[in-house]
């Protein structure tokens, strides 16, 4: 009985074991499927940066190691980090403008450079028949909605050149060498004169009876023709003066040449650092920069926020720099650098406040200081 019992058992639990593995085996409802939802973030393509057209139009060469020359290069610089594209027209001349500047604006330029004061009519109608085409007048003084002014003033900066000639003459006679009675020249001259003003202030202040410093200034009433700036230089030297800060192109190489050839002056540069032009004759430079003004005229049109207003800067924000004294360094006594340079740090500062004095608004400033009681 006792083996029966143990037989049967271990018959139950194979069969047991037979139908769980059965089970086991047998196909059964299919499994829930799991639906895994996968989210992709698409980011779309931006549409692409559209580089403006701009246009600069010159009434001479573009490498004429001055007037043209300061802002062709900043032009330069801009299309070489690709912000712009760049075109340039050289020779062109005011009465021609209009057809070089309308073929730039039909080709849907997004900004057209006027480079002089002598395009200022010629812009103005150009302008009127292009107004959604954005312009700018270097020297303009007149505005309107799509016409706006790119001015690199250099009043602060010629008055610090001023002070510097003031200081620094020996015969104590300076001249002044431009090209025609227009508000950019009246912002130089002014400047210079200002600054030869402030160094005689300081003569008569150490000494009521000191020799005050005489300016000569004479307009050429040309911008190329170097030989009218050669008969001026000669003449100015004749009266005694040593120094000449030049305010043209053309007629300030001539002032250049006359200094060469007579050694009886030096002279103070304009536009660009033109002492590798003249290394013997040209002491320091007024410089021009109009990076800072272009970028904030391109900014603004980009921006849709472009208006018809002068985008200028100065001395104080980068629209002009005087150029180093290159090997004159070693000839400009120490104490008139060091006082150079605290008149110009106090010009930056507004310390000092030079006049910003243009045809326009008239008025001259005179080198003199007037004795007490005149």
């Amino acid at each position: 009985m006792k083996t029966i019992h143990i037989k049967a058992w271990l018959v139950v639990s194979l069969l047991v074991a037979l139908g769980l593995a059965v089970t086991a085996c047998s196909p059964g409802a299919p499994p829930t499927p799991q639906v895994i939802e996968k989210i992709v973030q698409v980011t779309p393509t931006p549409p692409p940066v559209k580089v403006p057209k701009v246009a600069l139009i010159m009434s001479g060469k573009r490498e004429d190691k001055s007037w043209n020359q300061y802002i062709a290069d900043d032009v330069k610089k801009l299309a070489d980090q690709g912000k712009i594209q760049a075109s340039y027209a050289e020779d062109v001349s005011p009465a021609d403008f209009e057809r070089v500047a309308g073929d730039y604006a039909s080709e849907n330029y997004d900004l057209i450079i006027a480079h002089t004061a002598d395009y200022t009519e010629a812009t103005l109608k150009v302008a009127k028949q292009y107004p959604d085409v954005k312009f700018a007048i270097t020297g303009g003084t007149t505005f309107t909605s799509n016409v706006a002014g790119l001015n690199t003033w250099n009043h602060k900066s010629s008055a610090v050149l001023g002070y510097l000639a003031g200081l620094l003459t020996q015969s104590k006679v300076v001249g002044i060498v431009g090209a025609f009675a227009y508000p950019t020249q009246f912002v130089a001259h002014e400047g210079f004169k200002f600054g030869v003003h402030k160094a005689n202030q300081e003569f008569v202040e150490a000494d009521a009876n000191a020799k005050q410093v005489h300016c000569l200034e004479t307009f050429t009433n040309t911008w190329f023709d170097t030989g009218l700036g050669f008969e001026a230089a000669k003449a100015q030297m004749d009266q005694g003066a040593d120094i000449i800060y030049i305010s043209a192109s053309g007629a300030g190489f001539g002032v250049i040449q006359a200094a060469e050839q007579t050694n009886q002056a030096h002279v103070i540069g304009t536009f660009v650092d033109m002492n590798p032009f003249a290394p013997d004759v040209i002491i320091t430079s007024d410089e021009r920069h109009a990076l800072l003004p272009l970028q904030a005229i391109l900014d603004d049109i980009q921006a849709g926020k472009f208006t018809g207003k002068d985008y200028n800067f100065d001395l104080s924000n980068g629209g002009s720099s005087l150029s180093p004294y290159h090997n004159f360094d070693s000839q400009v006594p120490q104490d008139i650098k060091d006082k150079v340079e605290q008149f110009e740090q106090d010009v930056i500062a507004g310390k000092v406040i030079v006049p910003f004095v243009t045809a326009k608004l008239g008025g001259e400033t005179a080198c003199e200081v007037k004795a007490a009681g005149q």
